[in-house]
């Protein structure tokens, strides 16, 4: 065990955290212009509207569109497989 350790272990000095922020940061997952987004539009163009078009009309629960969404979620990971492994795909 290396020596700073144990000071700290043992009350030698105060062990202080890195981890002082406990902010979340949100980055723009469904924003029209994303990334994410555009990979949908490409690979998956009519499972995104269906999808969104059942949440609309059920007030955004996503529980009573889960047959839509599993639908896009398996469409999804495989257009995000696709751009993961093809190096000509480029953003």
């Amino acid at each position: 065990m290396p020596m700073e350790n144990m000071v700290h272990m043992f009350g030698g000095t105060k062990k202080k955290s890195t981890l002082v922020d406990e902010s979340v940061i949100f980055f723009p997952r469904e924003d029209d212009g994303s990334p994410r987004q555009v990979i949908l539009d490409n690979f998956c163009q009519s499972e995104v509207s269906k999808f969104r078009s059942c949440m609309s009309a059920h007030d955004n629960d996503e529980n009573k569109c889960l047959e839509t969404k599993g639908i896009l979620d398996r469409c999804a990971a495989d257009a995000f497989s696709k751009v993961n492994t093809d190096p000509k795909w480029v953003f």
